[in-house]
């Protein structure tokens, strides 16, 4: 007990999480403790009342089942880990961008480089190209739409981002710019999304079963991802790799075969021929502990379903909340204070390198950071930030192993795909069977 003692109660008596950061010895055996006392509860819970009385009678002396004389399986260590990072940027102006490409060039960190209809007028947006291609810094263009366009790749905006891919790729022929592919970014539109958020605030299931169910057109939906299809094959026709990003929520959905979840969020992916498909789990409100058993599930469920297409976003690093731009959306979506809570992003470059090492063990290794609008801004530095991921390394099924949030998020995952099922009556039955499409080879492709 005296052992335990000293290692719970240190004569410094550092603060965890705050002092964590500082008494780094003291975070780990700390982590540790948390983690075998979370790895046994949800035995506990699935055995029932009785096991639980004799497993808690017998916790104080006893180490988990699986510390107990068994060698662990760990996950072998790739060499080098990630097969390629990069940095989304949404916000920074292309002069201010520039200054970072040496830090992106010396961590082998891609960017993912914001792309409207002004970028082409930018004096600073070509030689921004040309600069980053002399650094080796990979460059691929997010096209994103004005917000009453819909601001992201959907169903309502297939006809807006044809013209706009076409442009930009015009464009950067025309300018002998080098431009590794076109990133969709497959999100609910703003403007969809203040209804959804209207019937959160309200507390309403009623009212968002049926702006969801308002939404539900499975023959228009399947028009609509054979027309991003085309566009797809279109660009990587001209030398382009074309890669998706989505909500995790999405693979909820997926991994029951329901794809009618994403015509009632009007962003299809999963039948869409992507070079890679990325999903995006930032952390937001959660706990670093949660936010681990977060990446550690969908991580998991995106290297099942896509394999070695796979990538995954992992963030916010930094603060967003002084952003004027984002100003401009908490008042589209109507949230307030609200809105601004989800913010605030990570400050600790070691919550980040524990994510992404996360990432790693699932299998996955494409990893994209939100963003460097963030880390730009961070007392940390975008630096700091791109050695933390960097530095990452596999993490084995033990280390990164929850099974109390796991649960948790597996339940809120079923839940989630269930409960949209029963309410707005969309499913397989309605939209089909679901079905991945892989891209063909040839030009685009990695």
């Amino acid at each position: 007990m005296r052992g335990i003692r000293s290692i719970l109660f240190p004569r410094r008596r550092p603060v965890f999480p705050r002092d964590g950061k500082f008494f780094r010895g003291f975070s780990t055996v700390w982590k540790t403790i948390f983690h075998r006392v979370e790895n046994v509860m949800p035995r506990i819970a699935a055995w029932g009342a009785c096991a639980a009385a004799l497993c808690l009678a017998a916790g104080a002396g006893a180490e988990p089942a699986t510390m107990q004389g068994q060698t662990p399986v760990l996950t072998p260590v790739l060499d080098p880990p990630l097969e390629r990072l990069a940095i989304w940027c949404e916000f920074l102006p292309y002069a201010e961008v520039a200054a970072h490409l040496p830090a992106l060039a010396e961590h082998g960190c891609d960017l993912i480089l914001h792309v409207e209809r002004e970028s082409f007028a930018d004096p600073d947006f070509a030689p921004l190209l040309r600069a980053a291609e002399r650094a080796g810094v990979g460059v691929d263009a997010w096209l994103l739409l004005p917000y009453e366009e819909h601001l992201y790749v959907g169903q309502a905006s297939v006809e807006s981002t044809r013209a706009l891919a076409r442009r930009a790729a015009d464009f950067f022929e025309q300018e002998n710019l080098a431009v590794r592919a076109f990133t969709f970014d497959c999100e609910p539109s703003p403007l969809l999304g203040r209804e959804l958020f209207e019937a959160v605030m309200a507390k309403s299931p009623r009212q968002m079963a049926q702006v969801l169910r308002d939404q539900l057109d499975a023959r228009q939906f399947h028009r609509d991802v054979a027309a991003i299809n085309r566009l797809v094959a279109e660009l990587r026709r001209r030398g382009y790799a074309v890669d998706g990003a989505a909500n995790r929520t999405f693979l909820d959905a997926q991994a029951r075969g329901n794809v009618a979840l994403e015509d009632a969020m009007n962003a299809p992916v999963s039948g869409v021929a992507w070079d890679v498909l990325s999903f995006i789990t930032y952390r937001y409100q959660a706990s670093q502990l949660s936010y681990v058993a977060m990446v550690n599930r969908y991580a998991a469920l995106a290297k099942r379903l896509y394999g070695e297409r796979a990538a995954m976003d992992v963030g916010l690093i930094g603060d967003y909340d002084a952003i004027p731009e984002n100003a401009e959306r908490a008042a589209l979506f109507g949230g307030g204070e609200t809105f601004y809570g989800f913010l605030q992003g990570m400050r600790s470059v070691y919550d980040l390198e524990e994510a992404v090492g996360t990432v790693l063990g699932c299998g996955v290794r494409r990893v994209n950071l939100y963003a460097l609008d963030g880390a730009a801004t961070s007392v940390a530095g975008t630096e700091a930030w791109l050695k933390a991921a960097r530095r990452a390394r596999p993490r084995s099924a033990i280390a990164r192993w929850t099974p109390m949030r796991s649960v948790q998020f597996g339940a809120m995952g079923a839940l989630t795909e269930k409960t949209f099922r029963w309410s707005t009556g969309g499913s397989e039955k309605t939209h089909g069977k679901l079905e991945f499409r892989e891209p063909a080879g040839g030009a685009g492709q990695r």
